[in-house]
């Protein structure tokens, strides 16, 4: 997967009302919908970030390649991903793995990216997904997480904050091809943020 693909989005906040999204483990059959969901999520999330026409030229199919072989490639689960289903649709998705960064701890874990459809904004989702991958984790004995989310992205960042994680002070630009960001890095105590997430 590419860079584009390894940027924790923005999942909107919880609401009421909606049933519980069903969370699995993704298969190699997922890639086409977590492609979709990336391409949506990045073009809704980032339209008053990144210029529109970056946005317009995502694709999709270069995302399901590369999706595939990634679930394909990880049968020992050493980088495991997981989708959100809402009557029998893949509606967003939450992937992970170790830490890329040398200055974080071996006993720590990264969210590589999580986006949810436009549609199913405000539903709970990115919550479960968040929730789930944190918990996964935290039985492997990982005893807190990183994430990098871009400087503009108030939304995702509130959303984090609202589960536990908080900034830990590191920076980076990254390179779009076309533009350059800022990211921030954000980190949680696992066992700590899973009791405030359940709280």
């Amino acid at each position: 997967m590419n860079r584009q693909d390894r940027e924790a989005g923005p999942p909107r906040e919880s609401t009421a009302g909606e049933p519980d999204p069903v969370i699995r483990r993704a298969v190699a059959s997922d890639a086409r919908s977590i492609a979709e969901i990336s391409v949506l999520g990045w073009q809704a999330a980032y339209r008053d970030i990144l210029p529109d026409d970056f946005l317009a030229g995502l694709s999709v199919d270069a995302r399901a390649m590369a999706w595939t072989m990634a679930l394909e490639g990880d049968a020992g689960l050493r980088s495991p991903a997981w989708v959100a289903e809402r009557d029998a649709h893949v509606v967003g998705y939450v992937s992970t793995g170790p830490p890329r960064d040398e200055d974080v701890p071996l006993a720590a874990a990264e969210v590589y990216a999580i986006y949810v459809l436009p549609s199913a904004w405000r539903g709970g989702v990115g919550h479960a997904l968040l929730g789930t991958a944190m918990a996964d984790w935290s039985s492997r004995r990982a005893e807190m997480m990183v994430l990098w989310v871009l400087k503009g992205n108030a939304r995702a960042r509130r959303f984090y904050e609202a589960m536990g994680w908080t900034p830990d002070g590191s920076r980076q630009q990254i390179d779009l091809g076309v533009i350059a960001a800022t990211e921030i890095r954000y980190k949680t105590a696992l066992r700590s943020a899973i009791d405030k997430a359940a709280g």
